[in-house]
Parts: C-alpha cells; sequence; structure tokens
C-alpha cells in the first residue's frame, strides 16, 4: 500500500459472529466445534484476523454500521 492509501473490510455480523477468545474455546471442545457450522467458523476467524492485522499495521480510521452490516476504513 501507498501512504494515504484506504483498506475497507466489509463484516456480515449475522455471519462472523465469534470473537477471538471464544473461537479458541471452540477449538479446544472437539465436539462443539463439529456441531459449529463451518461457515462461522471460518468469517469469524477472517474478519478477527482481518480486524487485528490492520490495527496493528494501519491506521484505524472509520466504521460504519448498515443492518447486519459493518464496513471498517483502514489507512494506510
Amino acid at each position: 500500500m501507498k501512504k494515504g492509501e484506504s483498506l475497507f473490510i466489509v463484516d456480515l455480523t449475522t455471519v462472523s459472529i465469534f470473537n477471538e477468545s471464544y473461537l479458541k474455546k471452540l477449538a479446544q471442545d472437539e465436539k462443539q466445534y463439529k456441531k459449529t457450522p463451518f461457515l462461522y467458523l471460518l468469517f469469524s476467524y477472517t474478519r478477527n484476523y482481518s480486524i487485528n492485522w490492520a490495527n496493528k499495521n494501519l491506521n484505524y480510521a472509520d466504521k460504519r454500521k448498515k443492518g447486519s452490516w459493518i464496513i471498517y476504513k483502514f489507512v494506510y
């Protein structure tokens, strides 16, 4: 990225429902892990990873919510 460029992370909150600590807990409980739809695990992990990475490497600029969607904006 070049200085001044923006990164937008789009989150569909109806499928990225788990925070990082809950995902770690789920990963240690095989029975519960197998019961949890993979889509929720994947979208939750991807959202958590992306937001954490952006917070560490970019500057947070804004967040907008519309219904089940959240758009995060980060600037380099």
